[in-house]
């Protein structure tokens, strides 16, 4: 199973929900906004080698961000992120295609997601740019040239 309306933001460079009205909080101010591709993230299946779990929406900012330590990583919106939703299973170091973006990263800072193909690294509500470590994800996304994240 997948679940579509994850989103670029234009302002911060992460990965966020825009599948509801409020569009959360954005590091920079106000909500996020969103840019580019759909992304289609799978959802509540098994993690495999190429494939991590502990990955949620936060109910406050709708960020996604990792879930597997015990400390919650930054929210925006204030304090740690509180994760609500579905249990998202990326795909990690594997080619990207057509349909699946790469360069895709955790933010050691802030442990949001957020696109490290530009040398911007966005914003994370830690102060600075993003903070890359980790696997790189390649995220499946909706089939549509149009709407390819912009180059800077």
């Amino acid at each position: 199973m997948s679940v579509t309306n994850w989103r670029y933001c234009g302002k911060c460079h992460a990965m966020f929900y825009d599948g509801n009205p409020q569009k959360g909080s954005c590091p920079t101010g106000g909500g996020h906004e969103a840019v580019g591709y759909t992304f289609v993230i799978p959802d509540d299946v098994p993690g495999t080698p190429t494939a991590q779990t502990d990955w949620r929406r936060c109910g406050r900012c709708q960020l996604m961000f990792y879930d597997g330590y015990p400390q919650k990583g930054r929210c925006p919106g204030g304090g740690g992120h509180i994760a609500d939703g579905k249990h998202y299973v990326p795909p990690h170091d594997v080619a990207g295609t057509p349909t699946a973006q790469t360069d895709w990263r955790y933010c050691a800072n802030c442990q949001a997601m957020f696109y490290d193909g530009y040398a911007d690294k966005g914003v994370c509500p830690n102060g600075g740019g993003h903070a890359a470590v980790g696997y790189n994800f390649v995220l499946p996304h909706v089939a549509d040239a149009q709407a390819a994240v912009p180059i800077d």
